[in-house]
């Protein structure tokens, strides 16, 4: 495999005990002496959420992403980042929580440690992980973009665990990496792919297998989600409706419908309507020759920059229109110029769309406006990633992804 996925359950592993040897070393620090069990453990009660949060905030900061953990240059700068995140929230955490500790410079000495102590175990691991005598050698055969692609990726770092040493063109077998072990091993080109840039090579699509995967298997966590869904949105709608109140109000006095509900395509493509806040001065419906005239107003710029103009879809939730998570809904209009331009297209539309997706978290140069079908394959090509690879914990690291782009205010 080009990074072994059992790296990412030993960096964590590591990461937690790392943190509580830390923080032990703070107390031996803060009293010049080895510190006694029960002392140890009184501090160690409150550190434990401290901890968690810790592993949130270092995935959310990208420590565990597969394309920039190797980055040495980068590493030592996102763990203290991450640290400095961890420690204020935590300090906000010992006043809400029935937690204490004393004095509060073991947060201090703690921080410290912790962010030597991480930055150690990471670059450890690092040369551990990429060095050169444990890269498999391999061949890759095939042809095409995608092949291209993975092989200039491969070829041009030494972070993965494999190193082509040979490549042969061919056009009359399907693509493929033969591992050169003793054995010869064949790998699926599809998978490592897959693996290597988190999204499908459309051109080596297997329709067939992307069917497999929404098997009846899948049943329990198409129910679970959408309870999830119904509880969540119902949650976030009591909170936002004071915010939409307000907003709609302001709207209204400005000029023109508060609301809008633009048509998109929605599971199965059916056509849906959304409901959104009125950011622009009249709904265009994705048309062209409209959004020329169109534009969006000072009111709807500070919309769109809280997404505020966004919380009415929560409604759009409850109906059942919209998932948390999913492919973007797109433009009926639009859609129909993808489906003829882009193979596999159409799958998209087997789910339920969302409000934060896998595209949306990855291809920042997805398209706005106008049909654009060269970006927009590279935008698809992530959306049936997560058609095939749809799971709780995709779901939840599209969740923690979009909430550090909104907190950053970007993204698409």
């Amino acid at each position: 495999m080009a990074f072994d996925r059992r790296e990412t359950a030993i960096l964590i592993i590591g990461d937690f005990f790392i943190l509580v040897a830390s923080l032990w070393v703070a107390l031996l620090l803060r009293n010049l002496a080895l510190p006694p069990l029960g002392y140890f453990e009184a501090n160690l009660i409150p550190f434990l959420p401290m901890f968690f949060v810790s592993l949130i905030v270092f995935y959310i900061a990208g420590l565990y992403e597969k394309q920039t953990r190797p980055i040495r240059s980068v590493m030592g700068v996102r763990i203290f980042g991450a640290q400095v995140a961890t420690v204020m929230i935590a300090s906000v955490l010992f006043f809400i929580l029935p937690l204490s500790i004393a004095p509060k410079t073991i947060l201090v000495l703690y921080l410290i440690v912790s962010v030597v102590a991480e930055s150690a175990w990471r670059f450890y691991r690092m040369n551990s992980e990429i060095a050169e005598g444990s890269r498999t050698p391999a061949i890759l055969v095939g042809h095409g973009h995608a092949v291209n692609e993975l092989y200039d990726e491969v070829s041009g770092n030494n972070r993965y665990l494999i190193r082509f040493i040979k490549r042969v063109e061919t056009n009359d077998s399907p693509a493929e990496v033969v591992l050169v072990n003793g054995k010869n091993t064949v790998m699926s080109f599809t998978s490592l792919y897959e693996e290597i840039f988190d999204r499908v090579p459309l051109e080596h699509l297997d329709s067939k297998q992307l069917l497999q995967s929404m098997s009846k298997y899948r049943v329990l966590y198409d129910i679970s989600k959408r309870i999830f869904d119904i509880a969540l949105a119902t949650m976030l709608s009591i909170i936002a409706i004071p915010f939409i109140t307000v907003a709609a109000a302001v709207l209204s006095i400005e000029s023109g419908a508060p609301f809008i509900h633009p048509e998109r395509i929605g599971k199965n493509g059916r056509i849906i309507k959304l409901h959104k806040l009125r950011t622009m001065l009249f709904n265009d419906n994705g048309d062209p020759e409209l959004q020329k005239k169109n534009r969006v107003t000072s009111f709807g710029r500070a919309l769109r920059k809280s997404r505020i103009d966004e919380l009415p879809q929560l409604w759009n939730v409850l109906a059942g229109d919209l998932s948390f998570i999913g492919p973007r809904p797109e433009f009926p209009k639009i859609a129909e110029v993808y489906e003829r331009e882009i193979p596999q297209y159409v799958m998209r539309h087997l789910i339920t769309p969302g409000l934060s997706g896998w595209a949306q978290i990855h291809d920042y140069d997805a398209p706005r406006g106008p049909a654009d079908v060269v970006r927009t394959r590279r935008k698809v090509s992530y959306d049936l990633y997560y058609l095939k690879h749809r799971s709780f914990g995709l779901d939840l690291a599209i969740a923690i992804k979009t909430l550090r782009t909104l907190f950053a205010f970007s993204g698409t």
